[in-house]
């Protein structure tokens, strides 16, 4: 049913310092009656929206499907008992709105991720698969390169009861589990397969963003982007490294709320007939990172957004 995610919405005391903090990070900022609006750069999708506000919140989350898909989607909300809303923000945004078992807000829209017209990356060359021959993966222009953002690919979600969200986002809206760690995270993907997680959900006290993540073209973009933030005093969240699950190559900077933005690069894509993927159930520490530069700082885990 839920095939796609389209975007995020957030809460911020200030939307000039997430501007600045999200135009360094790549994106292009645009307003949108009092809000603003953030897209990746030759991509006509909104990614981000910025709402004015007391404090720092995720406000809701975005997630596309077909026709089909919001048919079974309404009927089995109706089954749960979750009635269906008008927008709770005022915004002029397409689709359907309600409310998770924890009380975020969700809106589902009949759409498609819109195609990025970015050039293609450079081809990998690896032991027997060389692809690039002839032509420079860097040349002089590389010492110029910065990060762009061609897409937001997921989120990490904290939810005070992890099985609970798993049980509601696959049973109502069909999403399916990749990778778990018991009940402290779990990562699911959209319904048609696609990249190994769209939405994750990781174990705290109350609901609130941990990380939006936004795919680079090459690793190189990753650490140009993570290097350009460092430098203009923004906090390292943790990075480089590479993620079990999933397998990306990731940078996590800290935004000015204490939230993270992450870089990311060659992810897993589980196909639609998904019967060959076997999701590993396994300690929080094995999926967080194959390898990285550090270890993860003891506050990399932790929820800054205030409750309720």
């Amino acid at each position: 049913m839920i095939r796609s995610l389209l975007h995020i919405g957030m809460t911020v005391p200030q939307l000039e310092v997430g501007r600045a903090f999200y135009e360094m990070f790549g994106l292009q900022a645009r307003a949108s009656g009092n809000d603003l609006v953030f897209r990746c750069e030759n991509r006509a999708q909104d990614q981000l929206r910025l709402m004015e506000g007391p404090k720092k919140k995720l406000s809701y989350v975005s997630l596309g499907t077909n026709a089909a898909g919001m048919k079974s989607i309404a009927a089995n909300l109706e089954r749960a008992s979750v009635p269906i809303a008008d927008s709770p923000f005022g915004t002029p945004i397409d689709g359907i709105w309600f409310q998770d078992p924890h009380g975020d807000w969700v809106n589902v829209q009949v759409a498609e991720p819109a195609p990025s017209t970015a050039v293609e990356p450079a081809e990998i060359n690896a032991p027997g698969r060389y692809r690039r021959i002839g032509t420079r993966a860097a040349d002089p222009g590389s010492l110029r390169k910065k990060a762009m953002p061609r897409r937001l690919g997921h989120l990490i979600k904290f939810t005070p009861d992890v099985d609970r969200s798993v049980d509601f986002y696959t049973r109502v809206l069909g999403l399916k589990v990749s990778d778990r760690a018991g009940d402290i995270l779990a990562f699911l993907r959209g319904s048609a397969g696609g990249d190994h997680h769209i939405v994750a959900f990781a174990k705290s006290s109350h609901t609130g963003l941990h990380h939006l993540s936004f795919e680079v073209g090459d690793i190189d973009e990753i650490e140009i982007g993570a290097q350009t933030l460092l430098r203009a005093g923004y906090q390292d969240g943790w990075g480089l490294g590479r993620h079990l699950g999933g397998s990306n190559y990731f940078h996590y900077i800290r935004d000015p709320w204490n939230s993270l933005a992450e870089y990311f690069w060659d992810i897993d894509v589980i196909a639609e007939d998904d019967h060959g993927w076997r999701p590993l159930d396994v300690a929080v520490q094995q999926l967080a990172a194959v390898w990285a530069t550090t270890p993860p700082p003891p506050e990399f885990p932790m929820n800054f957004e205030q409750p309720n």
